[in-house]
Formats: structure tokens, sequence, C-alpha cells
């Protein structure tokens, strides 16, 4: 229940060998490789990078075409969606399977007819909207019962179409008719605040029309077309419309496409590994004939890495393999490895950020505390078992992937510590029982709304119990690095302030004399010690005393984190009362059909609504409980994890041999 141990490894193979190799230790999924290329030293200037920017560029080419048929079905093409596409779940193939499929199967007839498709698609909503473009033009010109071939054809007149404000056309129209004698003006739509007009003037009056034109303001607009507004927008209407039949003739086209799909994932699936494996020669460095490779494998792993590379190399290669050295624990991968009972909480400490290598795993510490804060914290043994019941069902019938299966037992294990706090406190749906039952079903051990300040001395008790465990922690983590009076400054000495504190209140509230002499020596002691030591670190004594008294000062977060298990009580009685309220309002329905019918509604969405606001609230600060007042204590993390050449499975599984 630790961190898995790793090796580093050093590899030589000919570089004839790689396709088998790297296909080899895809399928292994058991070693992450270290990039050469960015180490900077001179015992591998020699060396050159095993890069093959061809080989890459002309898988990401091909998978480009496979991603562009996917998608383009998918838009036309429905599939299953929601909780039919997640029962149904992914593909399961071996690695050669995808291999000898995808190297036989004549995907690339599909594309290029899809492609053709999708050409002719661009085209006709291109052409379709540029002619709803021109329509939008001509559409203000519609009842010109001309055509503009008429217009153009006036020897002796010019014609003018153009906009004007509403309110300057009656004086416009004064003017216009009173200046120009041969003229003619035809108002021909009017939108808001423009009317639109056909002017038409004798060519020996052009410039006294056009000053008279500008002086109004008449924007010109320019129409280049031949015939009747209405005339040519009814063809391109008519256009339009002939460009959608088409349309949906190829979408339908398209459809027949359908059963092409599946191989085409598998396809995809097969370039998604041939990628991977272009991308993990540009960590390798070669010379002419060999290649190197450096990475690291769990410790565990390293006599089944043997095995691999002597059925694909038989005896030409060379192989090493190191523990890490004191310069590699700040980048040695991080694998975690726990018990079934620890396991699904690693999602937790993952949310924080993995440990260090040299750091101690706090899955399998912090989840007994989990356990226990998240049913306290939900407490209600109606929910709990929903809770149980969910997650089994989807463990039991959905194909989830691996994060999400951890998900889903890490519910399930605290819904079981939800149920058995609500049986404690007597908490079933809220006060539930008692809307059938007179006086519902009494809590085994106590209610926590009639008994706040019981419940509230026993959240401080288990807050204290975690905040030392992590002081434990940290003392064991100072030890095993052979610094044992830093153990003794930084953590014997807080227990004694805090522990002295504690004993120093509790003596007189429960009338035990001596708890109070012992608590006044021991944080006498301890107070003296954390001064003393805290300051060590600084220069001069004026230093070393100022650092030890701000050290001292620390006591109040100390006494802060204490207090933020109150939250235990707090969450609790939240998730009662607001299950409670729900049920008094059916309460208060009385009796009769209707009262039946919106009763079930009330509780079904009351009681669904106070569940999941409550399990997100339980969750938050459970992990809140766990980032800040316990790792606080002893976890600095930052680890990077584990990530193993392999392949990636976005549209199928691909299973071991």
């Amino acid at each position: 229940m630790a961190i898995v141990k790793m090796s580093k490894f050093t590899l030589l193979a000919f570089n004839s060998q790689k396709e088998i190799l790297l296909e080899n230790l895809q399928k292994f999924e058991g070693v992450q490789f270290i990039n050469l290329q960015e180490k900077d030293t001179e015992e591998l200037d020699f060396l050159k990078e095993a890069n093959e920017y061809k080989k890459a560029s002309e898988i990401d080419g091909e998978l480009a075409k496979v991603k562009f048929s996917l998608e383009f079905m998918n838009k036309f093409i429905e599939r299953e969606k929601g909780f039919k596409a997640i029962k149904k779940g992914k593909k399961n193939l071996k690695y050669d399977e995808v291999k000898e499929f995808s190297e036989k199967n004549d995907w690339v007839a599909t594309y290029e007819v899809l492609k053709k498709y999708d050409s002719r698609l661009n085209e006709l909503k291109n052409e379709a909207s540029r002619l709803q473009g021109e329509i939008e033009t001509l559409t203000p010109w519609i009842k010109l019962d001309a055509s503009f071939d008429d217009l153009k054809s006036i020897h002796s007149s010019d014609y003018f179409l153009g906009s004007i404000n509403k309110k300057l056309m009656e004086e416009f129209l004064e003017k216009f008719n009173n200046e120009i004698e041969a003229s003619y003006v035809e108002k021909l739509d009017e939108v808001k605040d423009e009317i639109n007009l056909l002017v038409i003037f004798h060519k020996t009056f052009s410039e006294q029309s056009n000053n008279i034109l500008k002086e109004y303001g008449l924007n010109k607009v320019d129409l280049k077309y031949s015939g009747k507004p209405k005339d040519i927008i009814r063809d391109y209407k008519e256009k339009i419309e002939k460009y959608e039949k088409e349309e949906l003739e190829i979408i339908e086209e398209v459809k027949k496409y359908k059963d092409k799909i599946d191989g085409l994932e598998i396809v995809f699936e097969y370039y998604k590994m041939e990628e991977n494996k272009a991308r993990a020669v540009e960590n390798f460095l070669k010379t002419d004939k060999v290649l190197l490779i450096e990475g690291w494998t769990p410790e565990d792993k390293k006599l089944e890495l043997q095995d691999i590379l002597k059925q694909c190399c038989g005896n030409e290669y060379f192989i090493e393999f190191m523990e890490p050295s004191a310069e590699d624990v700040d980048n040695v991968p991080i694998l975690l490895k726990n018990n079934k009972l620890a396991e699904p909480y690693e999602a937790v400490t993952a949310m924080y950020s993995l440990p260090h290598y040299d750091e101690v795993d706090p899955t399998p510490i912090l989840a007994p505390f989990f356990f226990v804060f998240f049913g306290m914290m939900l407490s209600d043994a109606g929910y709990g078992l929903v809770m149980f019941i969910a997650s089994s069902l989807a463990l039991k019938l959905l194909p989830l992937d691996k994060p999400v299966q951890k998900f889903m037992r890490l519910f399930r294990s605290i819904s079981v510590s939800t149920i058995a706090w609500g049986i404690l406190y007597g908490s079933y749906f809220g006060d539930a029982p008692s809307l059938f039952i007179p006086g519902g079903i009494k809590p085994l051990w106590l209610d926590p709304a009639l008994n706040p300040m019981t419940v509230l001395m026993v959240a401080g008790i288990m807050g204290i119990i975690h905040l030392y465990t992590g002081l434990e922690v940290k003392a064991y983590e100072l030890i095993k690095s052979g610094k044992v009076l830093d153990a003794l400054f930084d953590v014997g000495f807080w227990y004694a302030t805090v522990t002295g504190i504690l004993l120093l209140l509790a003596g007189p509230a429960i009338g035990i004399q001596s708890l109070f002499v012992v608590g006044k020596y021991m944080a006498i002691i301890g107070a003296v010690g954390l001064v003393a030591t805290q300051g060590r670190s600084n220069k001069g004594i004026v230093g070393k005393i100022a650092g030890g008294l701000f050290g001292l000062y620390g006591i109040t977060g100390y006494l802060g984190d204490i207090l933020s298990y109150s939250r235990l009580l707090a969450l609790g009685l939240a998730t009662g009362l607001i299950g409670s309220s729900f049920n008094l309002m059916i309460r208060l329905l009385g009796k009769g059909a209707f009262a039946l019918i919106f009763g079930i509604l009330i509780f079904l969405g009351g009681h669904i609504f106070n569940l999941a606001i409550n399990v997100l609230g339980a969750y938050v600060h459970a992990c809140r409980l766990q980032y800040l007042e316990f790792f606080g204590k002893f976890y600095n993390g930052g680890g990077r994890q584990f990530t193993p050449f392999k392949t990636k499975n976005e549209y199928v599984n691909i299973i071991k041999d």
C-alpha cells in the first residue's frame, strides 16, 4: 500500500528492430520514456535524434482523413446517445486485430466519396448563401415594375434608385418637381425611416438633378442586374430550393455509409497507435545502427519487460536497470498501488496532487477519515442507500472507463458510511418514516438537532485525531530521513503544546483537577520548546528568538484547524433539516388523491435536490479537511503521474492478448 517502486532502464537495440520493439512495448503498457533529446550532456553529443518527421507527417495526414470521415458522417447520421451509448460502451479488440483489420480495410475509398460529398455540399451552401444575399439586396426594390434592362435602354434619360429620409420626402418632391421639368419620381417602398425611390430625369437636367439628389442626401444604389426585381428574386428562390433538394439527396447518400463507421473507428485507433509510436521515437537517440532508449518501469515488471525484449529482439539488445538516484527523485513518475479498500480514495489524492517519490502515499491514511467525515456530513440512511444502489448498478451494468470505475467505487464506499451515520442519527430521507409511523424511527445513538453540543464535541475529537495523525506522518518522514531532532522540535513540541492546552480546557470542564495541572506543565514545556527551536534556522540570537515566538503564534492555526471540524455537525444538520422540511410540506397537504399525487412529486423532487446539493457539499468539505487541515501538516505533493507508452482507446478498448 504505497508508491510503486520504479526502476530506471537504459536500453540499446538495433535500428532495424525499432518497429517490432515499439509495437511490443506499446502492447506491454509498462514503460514511460525519458526524453533524451532534451538532455544537455556532452556524453550524448555524438548521437543523432531518432525522429522520423516524414513518417510522422504521413501518419498525421492519414489520421486527419479518418477523423474527417467520422466527423462528416456524424453530422448527418444519428447515433446512440446518453444512457444507451454508455451502456453499449466501446468494442473490445486485441492489438493485432486492430492492426490486421486496418491494413486490409479499404477505408480510403470511403474517404474519397465522402470528401466529394463534402465539397459539393460546401459549393451548394456557398451558392445558396450568395443568392440569399442577392435576394436581400433586391427585396427593397421588388415593387419596381420595370426591368433594369429597360431603364438602361432609355438613351435620352438617366435613372436613379436610392433612399431618402422620410422627413425630407415632401420637401424634396416639391423642389425636384419645380426645378426639373422632364422628370418622374416613384415611391417604391417604405422601410422604417427611409423611403425607396425611382427617379427618372432627362439627360439635359443631369447635373441639376444630381445636385438636388445630393442636397437631400439620397443614397444611390447601384444594382447590376438584368430583368425585373420580382422575376430575379423568384428565379433565385427556385435555384435555392433546387440546391436544398440536392443537399438532402447528398445527405441521404451519406447515411448509406453508416455501416462504415465502426470500421473507420477501428482504423482511427490504428493510426492513433502509429502516431503514438512516431511520437515516442522523438524521445530516442541513435547512431547509424544502434538505438538508445531510456525510461521508467515498475520494479515488479522488470522481468516481464526482459521477456518481451527477448521475444522481439532475441539476444540482440542490452538493458540495464538502476535504482532512482537522488537527482532523479523529482522526476520519477508516480504510480499508486493500494488494497481494494483504499484504492478508490486514490482519486481524492490525485485531485490535490500526487506525492513525490520520496514521500508517503497519503491515500491509505486519509481513506478512513474521508469515509467517516463524508458519512457524518451527509448522514442519511435513505440517501446512502440510493447512492449505494446507483453506484453498484453503474459498476455492474455499464462498461465504464477505469477512472470512472474508481470514482464509482469511491461513492459506493462512502455510501456505506452515509447509511451508518444515518442509522446512528435516525435519519431516513429526513424524518420520512414519521409520515407513516407515529414518532418515526428512533436514532441508534442520538438526534443531532436535539444534541448539537455532543456531536460538536465528537467532531472536535475526530479533528484532533485527524491532525495528530498528520503530525505522526510528518514525524515518520523526518525520522526516516535521519532528522530525529527535527521530529522532536517540529512535531514533539507541538504535540505537547496542543495536548497541554486541550487538557487545560478539559480538566475544569469534567471536574478532574489533575488534568489541568498536567496540561499546564505540558503546555509550558511545549511552548518553551517551540520558542527555543522554531527559529533555529535564523541567524543571530534575536532572529532565533523572534522566529521562535512567531512559531509559537502558530498555535492559533491549530485551534482554527480544530474549529474547522465543526462543519461535520453543520452539514449533517443541514441534510436532515432540509429533508425534514420537504416532509413537512407533504404533511401540510393533508389527505386525498390530490395530496397523494403532489406529495409524491414533492418527495421525489425535494429529496433528489437535497441529495444532489448535500452530496456535493459533503464531498467538497470532506476534501477540504484532507487538503488544508490534514495535508498541511506533512504533505508536499507535486509528483508526476506514470504515463506509460500505450494505446489511447478513444473508440475501441484495445485489450492485451
